[in-house]
């Protein structure tokens, strides 16, 4: 039998988790990632958005792993991953939040080579095809990748219109 001694331990440690994933940003407006592709999912009434999903502090292993130590080293507190369709197309989104607009520009500064074109987001943006159509951005203490099943008009449109709805949902 589980002692109660561990309930309210429990409910502080929710709530320290709670309290990390909304952060203000700059006008001390709470934010949280999941918040943002919310945000974004409200002002793309024809993209269908699922597994809306969160991996604050340590829960960032169970999402990817190893590859989880590149974003520890740039202060990250929260993840807010989503699924979206649109007609034929699916996409995959991936909001990060850190601790510092200059740990959001160094992941930026990590993933862009130069060479890709820009995104209707971000203070920075770079979009480009590889094995899928892929685009990052960032502003403030978001870095933002999304990802698109696909390279044709429709998976452009798709890239462009996510990166532009997840932008615009940052609080300023």
């Amino acid at each position: 039998m589980k002692s109660r001694l561990h309930s309210p331990l429990r409910a502080l440690a929710a709530l320290a988790v709670l309290v990390a994933g909304c952060l203000p940003l700059g006008g001390g407006r709470a934010v949280s990632p999941v918040a943002m592709l919310e945000g974004a999912n409200a002002r793309l009434p024809d993209v269908a958005f699922a597994e809306v999903t969160s991996f604050a502090g340590d829960r960032l292993f169970a999402y990817m792993n190893g590859a989880a130590e590149a974003y520890y080293a740039k202060g990250f507190r929260d993840l807010g991953t989503a699924d979206a369709k649109w007609r034929a197309t699916d996409a995959k989104l991936e909001v990060y939040l850190v601790d510092s607009p200059a740990h959001a520009k160094a992941l930026f500064d990590e993933f862009n080579d130069g060479k890709g074109a820009e995104l209707p987001a971000g203070l920075a943006s770079a979009s480009w095809a590889a094995r899928e159509l892929e685009g990052i951005f960032h502003r403030g203490l978001i870095f933002c990748r999304v990802i698109v099943y696909g390279d044709d008009g429709e998976a452009r449109q798709l890239l462009h219109a996510l990166a532009a709805a997840v932008d615009q949902s940052i609080p300023d």
